[in-house]
């Protein structure tokens, strides 16, 4: 009922405007995913639907939309009181308006204030992140000063709202290459005092210098935090170093939802094995440092060295990695990478050697095939265990409508004497297919092993799978 009468007041709005001259657009996310037991007594999971439908309306000088989510049911793994879930449930709508250097939203929206030490919300459906802020946003975004205050209240994962906060973010730019800004959050939280957290930044330019840095002080600790980012680009090299220093920066809801999600200076992988250890952001205690070197030697040649490390404040390290990576152009039909990472991981306690291998060979214009292997040496720093994972993938792809990819696992860590494993091999093929440059549907059976999926420091562990997965991507 809900959703049929926001459905109904969105095309009243849509209908009484002159829509011709306006765009409509259209966006649905289909996910099914059916699970079969290979044991019975081990694993028996949850049939799940997933859908998430997005209808917007784009005028000259307003916009118009809405989300509607369904989870039928909750995916237990993500959602572990799922009867706090809805399984249909409208979990964004909007009107935004626009006059020349102001805009106004009400509604849902996302924001972002600084580099996030105060303020970050966000959607990322890989991780089930959605903090979206009901409420009222005003912006204006001159040449000179930019000014967003904003007042409502931010979601959590079951799309539950609570406690109200008014935020306010300005910058100036007093010379072209330099701004200077601020921003303040408060928390009214029913019951209790008011939380307070302010920050300053500034960000300074100059040819081939980029510097920037913000220092924060919440009123519920007697401390600073801050992070600081140098850029420099000299001659065929690209430098990037990154400071932090979070302590008792945790700003969160009566739910648990965080409002600020600062950089966790941690190299994001897009390869699986150097995810299965990855660093969870802990924003009360850590501090360190991420320093990342970019060679461009000649048009086929890239070098990437990265080295990042964070300990709490008691000196204690939680996280460090020495990364390197090198990719050539060989021609026009062949190119190759060669990666390998160090890393320890305090959280498992363990230290990690991963090499990882790709091809790329171009068939033709059309046909493309690659194939990739990673190797990973895990020596758990608790009982002085040591095991090795493998993982082959090969993958062929007729650009633009089709990709079919294998990819197989196993692992020698069931001969441990202290682990129990069911299973020491996994395999699964997808495939790929894409209609009319708007339609993308993916199909995937097999097995696949249980791991990690991380975004900036945010994790979400999925479990061992073992069935049909099918996804649909529709956009008009």
């Amino acid at each position: 009922m809900r959703f049929m009468k926001a459905v109904a007041v969105f095309l009243l709005l849509l209908f009484g405007v002159q829509w011709t001259y306006g765009q409509i657009s259209f966006r649905n996310q289909f996910k099914l995913t059916h699970w079969q037991d290979y044991d019975t007594d081990k694993l028996d999971g949850p049939n799940l639907l997933l859908n998430w439908a997005d209808l917007t309306y784009q005028h000259n000088w307003f916009s118009i939309g809405l989300r509607y989510e369904i989870n039928r049911p909750p995916d237990p793994y993500i959602f572990e009181n799922d009867s706090l879930l809805k399984q249909y449930d409208l979990t964004f709508r909007y009107a935004e308006f626009y006059y020349k250097d102001f805009t106004a939203t009400i509604g849902t929206f996302y924001t972002i204030f600084g580099r996030g030490l105060t303020l970050r919300t966000y959607e990322q459906r890989n991780l089930r992140v959605d903090n979206n802020i009901d409420g009222i946003r005003l912006n204006y975004d001159g040449s000179l000063v930019r000014v967003q205050a904003l007042a409502g209240k931010m979601r959590d994962k079951y799309n539950r709202r609570k406690d109200t906060i008014y935020g306010l973010d300005a910058e100036i730019k007093p010379l072209k290459s330099l701004s200077i800004g601020g921003s303040f959050i408060r928390e009214d939280e029913p019951g209790n005092e008011i939380s307070q957290i302010w920050s300053g930044r500034l960000k300074y330019s100059y040819q081939w210098l980029e510097f920037y840095g913000e220092l924060v002080r919440p009123d519920w600790y007697d401390a600073y935090s801050y992070y600081a980012a140098l850029n420099a680009t000299v001659g065929q090299f690209a430098i990037t170093g990154e400071y932090k220093n979070y302590d008792h920066l945790s700003f969160r809801n009566t739910y648990g939802q965080e409002y600020n999600a600062p950089p966790s200076l941690s190299r994001e992988h897009t390869f699986t094995y150097l995810n299965r250890h990855p660093h969870a952001l802990n924003l009360d205690d850590e501090k360190g440092y991420q320093i990342e070197v970019n060679w461009f030697p000649s048009d086929e040649w890239e070098v990437i060295l990265n080295h990042s490390r964070t300990d709490m404040h008691s000196g204690v390290t939680s996280f460090k990695e020495y990364y390197a990576d090198v990719h050539n152009y060989f021609n026009e039909g062949l190119e190759w990478r060669l990666a390998g990472a160090l890393t320890y991981d305090l959280t498992t306690n363990t230290d990690n050697i991963t090499p990882i291998a790709e091809v790329y060979m171009n068939v033709n214009e059309l046909d493309q095939i690659h194939l990739s292997f990673q190797h990973q040496h895990t020596k758990n720093l608790t009982d002085l265990s040591e095991y090795d994972n493998n993982m082959l993938v090969l993958e062929f792809t007729r650009a633009p409508w089709l990709n079919v990819a294998v990819v197989g696992e196993e692992t020698n860590q069931y001969l441990l004497t202290n682990v129990n494993m069911d299973r020491h091999t996994w395999l699964y093929a997808t495939a790929t297919f894409t209609f009319w440059n708007n339609q993308q549907v993916t199909l995937l059976y097999g097995s696949r092993r249980e791991g990690f999926v991380c975004v900036g420091g945010i994790c979400r562990y999925e479990p061992e799978f073992q069935g049909v997965e099918l996804k649909w991507i529709l956009r008009l």
